[in-house]
């Protein structure tokens, strides 16, 4: 009998088994796989011609080049390897408006599934202003036991300081690495460029799911209302019908600064409504890639 999992059922392994998630750029992997590898081999796919040196292998050789150009060339192919991933949860309080943190856990907790079907690894991170949770990658079915158990315990606490941590990320991972961030991104822009600048120095490639409700956005409250910040306590009364329009204009400056954040540092940017079913949404997500 499956092991029950309050982040990941059955019925998303069986959505997940149609879906194939392929890395954008090069990667750096242990076997092979659905990815391209930054080394060279002599496998898969073709990439190039070189001369020959001695040592090559003969069987390499390509004779049809050296009847034309009586010169001997070998050819070089791009080995395809298997993808690291971490899964990078921000767990901030403002996580918890609703319910942001539950939809990560059950996006993050399917790409984990998805990626371990293809044979790549998938670790898990969790940061507010500290280190919630890490996993290194894996991919075997005991890691992803471990992954999902670890996702249940995980509950929304403190303030934000998920630059920091991206920059920390950015130093600590090993090897060339996806980092996939789910977050609701409540930072200032710049301080968000700065970190993504700091993971593609660092060689990673980016993916950022913005996670939104639309409330947040379109500010629909048709009263006098006190709003509180989630992550500092400080409360404010105000009636939205006198400050809408420069909310929404202020909010949508933001989300283009965001944007622009991610676009100028090469780095992949999706936005998901957390009122759209997390799996459809994740589909999505992927067609997108695609």
């Amino acid at each position: 009998m499956p092991i029950p999992y309050r982040f990941f059922v059955p019925a998303d392994a069986a959505r997940m088994s149609k879906l194939q998630f392929i890395a954008r750029e090069v990667v750096e992997g242990i076997i092979t796989g659905l990815h391209k590898s930054p080394h060279r081999g002599f496998s898969v796919e073709f990439s190039e011609h070189r001369e020959y040196v001695a040592g090559d292998e003969l069987r390499h050789m390509d004779w049809r080049a050296y009847a034309r150009s009586d010169r001997y060339y070998v050819k070089v192919f791009e080995q395809e390897t298997n993808l690291r991933a971490m899964l990078v949860l921000d767990t901030s309080a403002s996580m918890s408006f609703g319910n942001k943190l539950d939809y990560a856990k059950r996006l993050a907790a399917c790409l984990a599934y998805l990626l371990s079907i293809q044979q790549d690894l998938a670790g898990l991170v969790a940061v507010d202003e500290s280190v919630r949770v890490e996993l290194p990658p894996g991919s075997s079915a005991t890691h992803l036991d471990r992954l999902f158990r670890e996702m249940e315990r995980i509950a929304p606490a403190n303030r934000t300081d998920l630059a920091r941590q991206v920059h920390a990320l950015a130093e600590r991972l090993p090897r060339r690495s996806l980092v996939i961030l789910l977050s609701d991104l409540w930072l200032e822009p710049q301080e968000l460029y700065r970190s993504l600048q700091h993971l593609r120095f660092r060689r990673h490639h980016g993916m950022v799911i913005h996670l939104l409700d639309r409330t947040e956005i379109d500010l629909p409250y048709d009263r006098r209302t006190t709003f509180e910040d989630l992550e500092t306590g400080e409360r404010i009364q105000v009636d939205p019908r006198d400050v809408r329009d420069t909310y929404r204009a202020q909010v949508r400056d933001y989300l283009k600064k965001v944007r622009r954040a991610c676009n100028d540092c090469d780095v992949e940017y999706h936005t998901v409504d957390i009122r759209e079913p997390y799996d459809r949404a994740l589909v999505r997500l992927i067609a997108a890639r695609a």
